[in-house]
C-alpha cells in the first residue's frame, strides 16, 4: 500500500506549491538524472444526510483531528500522485461504513471527495477542483447536488434573472462560475418548478472559491436530516 505521509497546507500556500513545482518540473527535463517527486491536493468533506459524525481515513491513516460534522471536512493534504483509498468510520470507530477505492490524485491537481449517501448507501463523488485562470477581481462559486432524493436542482442567486447553474440531479456538479464578491443570498430551485428548497447565505470575498452543496434529503428517514443547503469554502 502506498505510503500515506502528507501534509495540510493552506490554500494559498498549496496553490503556490503546486506553482513551484510546475516550474521545477520544467526545468529539470532533458536532466535525465534528476527525478521529481510529483503531487497533488486533496480534501474530504461529509455531505451524508446522516445524523453521525465520521472519521475519515487515507490508506489507513485517520486524517482528521475532531470528527466530521455535516458539512464539515479535511482541509487540501498535499499527496504524492497516485491512486489512494479513502475509509470512512463512525466517529471513534474503526469498522468501515464506507470504503472508496482508486482515487486518483493527479499531479499539480486539486480534487475533493465528498461522503454521501446513507447507511446501506453510501457513496463518495470525487470532483476535480480546476481553479487555473480564474480572475483575481471576482468570487468562484459551483454547485453541486449530493441529495439522495431530491430531483434536479438549479442554483441562483435571489433576484438575479438568470441561474448560475440548471438541472444538476444527484451527485453531479457544475464548474466554478465567477460572482462579484460581497453579500449573497444563493436559492436552491427544484428545476421542473422553479420551486426555492433552500436558501445558502453568504459574503463572497474576491480570489476566493465556494461549493454550495445540496444535501439533506427531501423526505428524511429516523436520524436523516431533511433537505438544506451548505456551502464551503475550499482551502
Amino acid at each position: 500500500m502506498m505510503n500515506t505521509t502528507f501534509t495540510k497546507f493552506s490554500f494559498r500556500t498549496l496553490y503556490a506549491l503546486v506553482a513551484i513545482a510546475s516550474i521545477t518540473l520544467l526545468a529539470s527535463c532533458g536532466k535525465g538524472d534528476n527525478q521529481v517527486t510529483e503531487y497533488g491536493s486533496l480534501s474530504i468533506y461529509n455531505a451524508s444526510p446522516s445524523s453521525a459524525t465520521y472519521d475519515a481515513y487515507l490508506n489507513g491513516s485517520k486524517v482528521n483531528g475532531a470528527a466530521l460534522p455535516y458539512a464539515g471536512g479535511v482541509k487540501y493534504m498535499q499527496l504524492i500522485a497516485g491512486s489512494y483509498e479513502t475509509k470512512f468510520t463512525i466517529a471513534s470507530e474503526t469498522a468501515s461504513i464506507y470504503t472508496k477505492t482508486g482515487i486518483n490524485v493527479v499531479n499539480n491537481a486539486f480534487s475533493t471527495l465528498y461522503l454521501t449517501g446513507t447507511s446501506g448507501n453510501f457513496d463518495g463523488v470525487l470532483v476535480a477542483d480546476e481553479f487555473a485562470g480564474a480572475a483575481t477581481d471576482k468570487a468562484h462559486v459551483r454547485f453541486i447536488n449530493l441529495s439522495p432524493d431530491a430531483p434536479a436542482l438549479d442554483l441562483g442567486i435571489k433576484d438575479a434573472t438568470s441561474n448560475l447553474t440548471s438541472s444538476k440531479a444527484y451527485k453531479t456538479n457544475s464548474g466554478f462560475t465567477a460572482v462579484d464578491a460581497g453579500a449573497k443570498i444563493f436559492e436552491i430551485k427544484e428545476t421542473s418548478s422553479g420551486t426555492v428548497k433552500a436558501t445558502v447565505e453568504r459574503t463572497l470575498v474576491n480570489g476566493t472559491f465556494y461549493t454550495i452543496i445540496a444535501g439533506g434529503k427531501i423526505t428524511p428517514g429516523t436520524n436523516e436530516r431533511a433537505f438544506n443547503g451548505q456551502i464551503i469554502q475550499h482551502q
